[in-house]
């Protein structure tokens, strides 16, 4: 078992708290930034993605579906860096993070993703509530060779799907101190998120997809949304819906131009929604591509 030691760590020497004003912006207030936003990374080529996909596909610890390779590439912010954690070392090291679960490990990249392309599906923080749509049943996926690295569940449609990500995400954001959007617009999110590849059907015949969802920081995932949209808790719940109705390469073109307009607003000067999209436009994730020894991705509440 290798020693899991987390990428994302606080800044042992934080930068001070910066307090952003400027009168080109009447409603922006007085920030208390504990972790000053940076210029963001053009999105990555499809040509990028393309290698992480194969790297994951010849990785000996890996077992993706091809669209779940595809997806696992697609969320990339550093598509380099996560080529290289995925490929298969001469002396037989493996870069992957080891996760030991009950009955054998899980392999992840630790990386950093675009929050908008990843979605919340079951939130054990409202579970108590009486949800319009009952949260679905995560099962293991498989193929020829037996369980692969991902989940799979069924909805009756895409606006099912979407119904309960709106209720999971409002839901989250209304229970008590589950809101961290204050937070993330002080120093953005330094906790890992975990995250598995979901293999969704739906039974009205609707296109099957592969989504990128968050089974451990759901409340941060959320709060990240709020903050990057500056909305309410139910316009921050429909941004996430409206990404999650998008098709992929709709979604990416939107991400390249809120990345494009954040950096030229940028140069600019800080200003609330630059900070706001700063901060919270990219996470740092745990990406689950491989399963061993037993290992199960089926939630069994």
């Amino acid at each position: 078992m290798t020693e899991n030691i987390p990428l994302f760590q606080e800044p042992q020497n934080p930068q001070p708290p910066v307090s952003l004003s400027t009168p080109a912006a009447e409603d922006l207030e007085e920030l208390s930034i504990t972790r000053r936003p940076q210029p963001l990374p053009d999105v990555p080529e499809t040509s990028a993605l393309r290698k992480v996909a194969l790297r994951l596909k010849n990785n000996r610890l890996t077992n993706l579906s091809e669209d779940a390779r595809k997806a696992a590439a697609a969320l990339q912010v550093e598509p380099e860096r996560a080529a290289l954690l995925v490929t298969s070392q001469q002396n037989g090291v493996s870069l992957l993070s080891e996760v030991a679960v009950p009955g054998g490990s899980l392999y992840v990249i630790e990386c950093r993703a675009w929050t908008r392309m990843l979605f919340p599906l079951y939130q054990p923080r409202i579970a108590a509530l009486s949800l319009a749509v009952p949260p679905p049943k995560l099962l293991d996926d498989n193929d020829a060779n037996g369980p692969m690295a991902q989940a799979r569940c069924s909805f009756d449609s895409p606006k099912q799907l979407a119904d309960l990500v709106r209720e999971t995400v409002s839901g989250t954001l209304n229970v008590p101190k589950a809101d961290y959007s204050d937070s993330i617009m002080q120093r953005g999110v330094s906790e890992p998120l975990l995250v598995i590849l979901v293999r969704v059907t739906f039974t009205d015949n609707s296109p099957s997809r592969v989504l990128p969802v968050v089974v451990d920081g759901i409340s941060r995932l959320s709060s990240a949304a709020m903050t990057r949209t500056g909305k309410t808790i139910a316009g921050a719940a429909d941004a996430v819906v409206e990404d999650l109705l998008r098709d992929p390469n709709s979604l990416r073109r939107a991400i390249r131009d809120e990345v494009a307009h954040y950096n030229s607003a940028y140069q600019r000067g800080l200003t609330d929604q630059v900070v706001r999209v700063g901060q919270a436009a990219t996470v740092p994730v745990r990406l689950v591509v491989g399963a061993r020894n037993g290992d199960t991705m089926e939630d069994n509440r």
